[in-house]
């Protein structure tokens, strides 16, 4: 590839003199334009600001997270302050733009997109800052810096990623939350278990790592999901998430007002599963009962690594559940 000569980087663009002409190596060359857009004016002099991030995808069975981030944007009264394009990571071959309406007038196409917002918590008095991220199909090392750098823009105190572990447990059990981190001042203060995983990763996992690499204060936070639900947004795992981010860094997070809708997804899961007594018989040979022993669940979760996802499990149990509980599925 031929173009004009390299002056170098400035904010973050390439920059190139037009009289002259280098030879780039088509293999490594590459111009990245993804930036932030701002909705309303970049936010400075932050109160002691906690980030708390949600990965769409493989981090996040169920959606807890998604739905976490959702209800606190209502809870911190947040309101959306930038959005990054992310067109060049998507494959729209499985993640497909969204056509809405306004007023139910005007159609317009959302693409997908990280999601920034800013809120306030009464109580502690610390700004807070959600985002959405998406889990990119193609340059996870790009997507990856690009995740940092969002991050760093606004130089959190604190920064929290949800996520869902997938287990052999029923959908009336109490969602358990596991956390992470190897900041030692998150580990000294909150009590938290260190992150040790070897082995494949997420788009989480390899944020956390260079964000650690970079003495950031990171923690990861995973609610439990039943294998056979992960395609079914999950209130409960949502309500678990929201409950233990208010315990751990004492916010004005009232949990119990997702009680109705905790209420409404055991109700009509436990219906379908009770309707078709082969999908019955099935969870009974998976060994989900009511009678399963809390506590030695508890613990079985605790040791377990959130990534480490049992494939051969979740594969049987979605190719034969997808179906029957498809008038759940989003």
């Amino acid at each position: 590839m031929h173009g004009a000569g390299l002056i170098g980087w400035v904010g973050g663009y390439l920059i190139l003199h037009p009289q002259l002409q280098v030879q780039f190596p088509t293999s490594c060359y590459r111009v990245v334009m993804t930036e932030v857009s701002w909705i309303r004016q970049n936010p400075t002099a932050l109160v002691n600001p906690l980030l708390i991030a949600a990965f769409e995808g493989e981090d996040d069975p169920a959606r807890g997270g998604f739905m976490a981030l959702a209800y606190m944007r209502d809870a911190f009264d947040a309101v959306r302050i930038a959005e990054v394009d992310v067109d060049r990571f998507v494959d729209y071959d499985s993640t497909r733009p969204f056509i809405s309406t306004t007023d139910g007038i005007d159609r317009h196409i959302e693409w997908p997109k990280i999601e920034i917002y800013q809120g306030k918590d009464v109580s502690s008095n610390r700004d807070i800052i959600l985002v959405h991220f998406l889990e990119p199909r193609v340059e996870w090392r790009s997507y990856c810096a690009l995740v940092v750098d969002v991050i760093n823009t606004f130089n959190p105190n604190d920064t929290i990623f949800l996520g869902g572990q997938i287990v052999n447990a029923p959908h009336t059990s109490p969602s358990e939350v596991s956390v992470r981190s190897n900041s030692p001042r998150l580990m000294r203060s909150l009590g938290l278990m260190s992150d040790n995983f070897v082995g494949p990763t997420t788009m989480m996992g390899a944020a956390q790592i260079i964000l650690d690499g970079k003495g950031a204060s990171v923690a990861t936070m995973w609610s439990s999901v039943p294998h056979y639900l992960v395609q079914t947004p999950s209130p409960k795992a949502a309500q678990a998430l929201v409950a233990k981010i208010g315990e751990l860094f004492h916010l004005a997070l009232d949990a119990s007002e997702l009680d109705g809708a905790v209420s409404d997804y055991e109700d009509s899961i436990t219906k379908l599963v009770e309707s078709d007594d082969e999908v019955f018989n099935y969870l009974a040979r998976l060994g989900i009962s009511e009678t399963d022993d809390d506590e030695a669940d508890e613990d079985e979760f605790a040791a377990m690594d959130p990534t480490a996802y049992a494939s051969e499990m979740i594969d049987e149990a979605e190719s034969y559940l997808r179906y029957i509980l498809r008038d759940t599925d989003r």
